[in-house]
């Protein structure tokens, strides 16, 4: 029975057999001729048809024997990019379930603002199967090709681009997934002992144009719609939040297809993304999702929960500060396994080294602080980096320097001992280079790369801190805000930056300096090295100039530099003055008393070196030891700084460089004790082979347990309590590893009652972690063969890679000969030891007297093992200079030039010895030159 209808129309069976031939007929040759037009397609831009499999040859990867834009290493300035639309399938071309390629279309709409021909996006090592060009007008593909050298997809048309006139770039592309992290990558990690994998990406600073051809350069910033394509069970994350999610069905499965909602515009550096099966954690700051994700073992264990607690706060104060709201509607932070950088600034989508962001709840260490000071540098990123962001990578400190000041304001949230004003002196002084280079120094993948340096994070930070001095901090946060709305979205130079400051100083009248804020922070910025201040308490004469050596004369330099003296005598605040010539005289700094002393960069104006005349040095010696609170704690640690530094290079005499380390029993400061550690452990090796080492282990033991003492009363003298506020675990371990190197009895009795603790449950090792290579190398040394050979079983079970590491520094510490040498028969034989641990063994038991020779003798004794195991020169380079620095006579380096020339021949051994012989003759002339001084004084000294 036909249903009825009184309404319609009706078709007879014979119509409706017609039609259905028709429409498939019509099926056909639109097939046919999609077909004929793909080909066609291919024909003209020199690209294959599309494949599932990559094709295992380049095509078209030379310019046909002519010049170009594709022979600069820049962009041409003929388009600007406006909106990238990216799919992303990573997947298997075996079938397998791990995938190895990824999968990816591009449509990227761009503005044509010049004539031109030619098309140029950055693309490396991707694979096309299919490029096309859409507009009103499209235009014909002559050819397309790959110009290798300076990483382009080249576009070649028949007709030029219309000025104003929009275009769609299409192409259809493949890749290989890196397993190092660069550009889109997949890591390997364990999960309650299942092994799993993560896809995730880091673009900084060229490695986008390997997951997706784009305009490759920071100013061309545009907006991004991003697809991923991804197993079911898994989660994709991107800069935006995920707004729609579908299915796609194949042969092999079901995809699961997450879409992000449009960018803000960005450059591509700053895209990410991730595809994993991790858990996350959850926040709310002013309206802001803060998720932090994880393996879900460690958000089990509860170790996001530190990170997640400090980001709202942080994240909070910047706004606060900056003026500027954070304009996304989420923040992601998540923990990649094997990630090389420690984090990564991407927006809204920020990828930290896995140790750096997670912490077991019961383990309170000071890694904690290195944590929040990347996380707030990670997020003062937000700011600037992402909304402002440098026009090219030679203005790189705009965002890195920015960011590492902004690093300690924003940890103080967290940690009010994270102030700015203690970054000048925690960092070297090797700012030998501009903050800033030229734009046409800057254009090659390598050399932006080395704009990554500690010049580019440390000097530009300083050059902020000095800004902050000299304008206040309250007119640098206006000057900062004014800079961040007014170039929002855009781009910068550090002319950009200066205005902005200007105007702020300009704003109001309280604060005077002598000339243009450029004027005076560029002398900072863009000059190499830094200045060294001497000063003449007797005149009042005050000089400037490059801190270098005075045997240097050479490379003395006309740089001079705007510096502002903040300064104070006999403990008393002085009016600023400014040094701007290379002589000055300041009548005020003179002393006409032996009560009377001066002190310059009072609270660390500025990072230049002060050097006094020998009165003013003995003046300050005896303030310290009279009452070291009347000079500020930062600058007790940049006097004794200053004074091993001149000593070093031959400004001052060694013996002023000890006088201000007399006081130093009384010093309870980590900040004093972190900058003197290092220097009194560098003169304690160059003695180790003279006279004056006895002495000198003496002085030293007297000055640095006191601290150990003090310190053990701040944990209750329980090495459990490590997690006190007051305690700096890095120094305490320096200053636990200092106290037993010198034989203190209260420190290896308590490395011995705790690793023989340790010994009674192997099961339950209690000794906390961060102690356990200074406890397990104190058990050692005061121990006997039992402690050696029950560490050693320890070590052969591999409970953890830090552990191994701990144990195998630890053994070297046995003070038996015959057990070293052991040990470096074990180190040899690769069923104890692996061979990738094996060099460790050398160098470590080389670094104590009494294993340096036992290391020379057994490498010149046993050659042919080392030949037999194809030991490669730059696996050993680092036990000779470990050697080196035990040599004691011109003889035993001689002895090694023999060594070197007679078994080393297949080797370039010319630079190591070069520079061993320059090290060895800078050593001898060091202890010719000091030596006797240092006897003398410590004898007198030392009562």
């Amino acid at each position: 029975m036909r249903p009825t209808s009184t309404s319609g129309f009706y078709l007879s069976r014979k119509a409706v057999v017609i039609c259905s031939f028709l429409v498939l007929v019509l099926l056909v040759v639109c097939t046919v001729l999609a077909i004929l037009y793909g080909k066609l397609i291919a024909e003209k831009t020199g690209i294959c048809s599309p494949t599932l499999e990559p094709h295992s040859t380049d095509w078209g990867t030379a310019a046909p024997g002519r010049q170009g834009p594709w022979n600069n290493s820049r962009l041409p300035n003929s388009l600007i990019a406006r909106n990238y639309q990216l799919e992303l399938w990573p997947r298997s071309l075996s079938g397998l379930e791990r995938p190895s390629h990824f999968f990816g279309q591009v449509n990227v709409t761009v503005t044509c603002i010049k004539e031109t021909e030619v098309i140029l996006l950055h693309s490396h090592k991707l694979l096309y199967t299919g490029v096309t060009i859409v507009s009103l007008i499209s235009p014909d593909i002559r050819c397309t090709w790959l110009a290798v050298e300076n990483d382009y997809l080249v576009i070649e048309l028949n007709k030029k681009l219309i000025t104003g006139a929009d275009y769609i770039i299409q192409a259809n592309y493949s890749g290989k997934l890196e397993e190092y992290p660069t550009g889109l990558f997949i890591s390997n990690y364990t999960e309650w002992g299942v092994n799993k994998t993560i896809i995730a990406s880091q673009m900084e600073p060229v490695y986008a144009r390997s997951v997706f051809p784009c305009f490759d350069e920071p100013v061309m910033k545009a907006t991004f719609d991003i697809r991923l394509v991804h197993r079911p069970q898994f989660v994709a994350l991107s800069n935006m939040p995920a707004i729609h999610f579908s299915e796609r069905l194949e042969k092999n499965g079901a995809w699961k297809v997450t879409t992000f909602n449009t960018s803000v515009k960005m450059s591509t550096y700053l895209v990410a993304l991730v595809i994993s099966d991790y858990g996350c954690v959850n926040t709310t700051s002013n309206g802001v999702e803060i998720r932090v994700w994880a393996d879900k073992e460690a958000i089990s264990n509860g170790e996001a929960q530190y990170a997640i607690n400090v980001l709202g706060p942080i994240f909070s104060f910047f706004e606060e500060y900056f003026n500027v709201s954070y304009p996304l509607s989420k923040l992601d932070v998540i923990a990649l396994p094997g990630f090389e950088a420690n984090a990564m600034e991407n927006w809204g989508l920020l990828t930290f080294r896995k140790d750096i962001l997670l912490h077991h709840p019961k383990e309170f260490t000071e890694d904690m602080f290195e944590t929040s000071l990347v996380i707030a540098h990670e997020l003062a990123h937000q700011w600037f980096g992402n909304l402002v962001t440098m026009y090219w990578w030679n203005d790189l400190w705009l965002n890195e320097g920015l960011a590492r000041y902004f690093e300690f304001i924003g940890a103080s949230v967290v940690f009010p001992s994270a102030t700015i004003d203690n970054i000048i002196l925690t960092e070297e002084f090797l700012h030998m280079s501009p903050v800033a280079e030229k734009e046409d120094n800057v254009r090659t993948p390598d050399e932006i790369s080395l704009m990554f340096s500690g010049v580019t994070y440390n000097k530009g930070a300083n050059v902020i801190a000095i800004a902050s001095r000299i304008m206040t901090k309250e007119l640098l946060a206006k000057g900062l805000r004014s800079y961040l709305k007014t170039f929002s979205y855009s781009n910068t130079v550090t002319d950009d930056m200066w205005n902005h400051l200007q105007m702020a100083v300009d704003s109001q009248d309280a604060i005077k300096l002598p000339a243009s804020v450029k004027s005076i922070l560029e002398t900072w910025a863009k000059q190499k090295g830094f200045p060294l201040i001497t000063v003449n308490t007797t005149s009042g004469i005050i000089t400037q100039e490059d801190n270098i050596e005075k045997e240097m004369e050479n490379n003395m330099s006309n740089n001079l530099w705007f510096i502002p003296v903040f300064w104070m005598k006999n403990g008393s605040n002085q009016p600023v003055f400014w040094l701007v010539e290379k002589i000055n005289t300041i009548p005020e700094v003179k002393c006409t008393t032996d009560e009377e002393w001066v002190l310059l960069n009072f609270n660390i104006s500025a990072f230049y070196r002060v050097n006094y005349d020998d009165s003013n040095w003995h003046r300050l010696s005896l303030q310290l030891n009279n009452d070291p609170s009347a000079i500020p704690v930062i600058n007790r640690a940049q006097m004794i700084s200053d004074a091993f530094h001149l000593a070093r290079v031959g400004h001052v005499d060694i013996e002023i460089a000890l006088e201000m380390t007399v006081y130093l029993a009384k010093e309870k400061e980590n900040l004093v004790w972190l900058s003197t550690m290092e220097h009194l452990k560098h003169i304690e090796s160059m003695l180790t082979a003279t006279s004056s080492y006895g002495l000198y282990k003496k002085f030293f033991f007297d000055r640095v347990v006191p601290f150990y003492h003090y310190q053990m009363k701040l944990i209750n003298h329980d090495f459990n309590n490590t997690n006190n506020d007051e305690i700096n675990i890095s120094l305490f371990v320096l200053t636990l590893e200092t106290v037993c190197q010198l034989n203190l009895k209260d420190c290896l009795d308590r490395a011995t009652s705790l690793f023989t603790q340790f010994m009674s449950n192997p099961a339950v090792n209690t000794i906390p972690h961060r102690l356990r290579k200074v406890i397990y190398c104190g058990a050692i040394k005061a121990g006997t063969i039992i402690e050696w050979d029950f560490a050693f079983s320890i070590y052969q079970m591999h409970i953890s890679i830090s552990d191994d590491l701990d144990l195998l520094r630890a053994m070297a510490c046995t003070t038996d000969p015959w057990m070293l040498t052991r040990y470096l028969q074990y180190a040899m034989d690769e069923s104890k030891i692996p061979k990738v641990h094996s060099w460790g063994v050398f160098e470590h038991v080389a670094k104590y007297p009494i294993g340096w020779i036992l290391v020379w003798n057994f490498i010149r004794a046993n050659w042919k093992m080392f030949e037999a195991r194809k030991a490669e020169y730059f696996d050993w380079q680092y036990i000779l200079w470990t050697l080196i620095e035990g040599f004691t006579s011109n003889f035993q380096i001689k002895e090694l030039e023999l060594f070197l020339n007679n078994t080393a021949k297949g080797h370039d051994v010319s630079a190591l010895l070069q520079q061993s012989n320059e090290d060895f003759e800078n050593k001898l002339k060091w202890q010719e030159k000091n030596n006797p001084k240092i006897y003398n004084w410590l004898s007198r000294n030392i009562g």
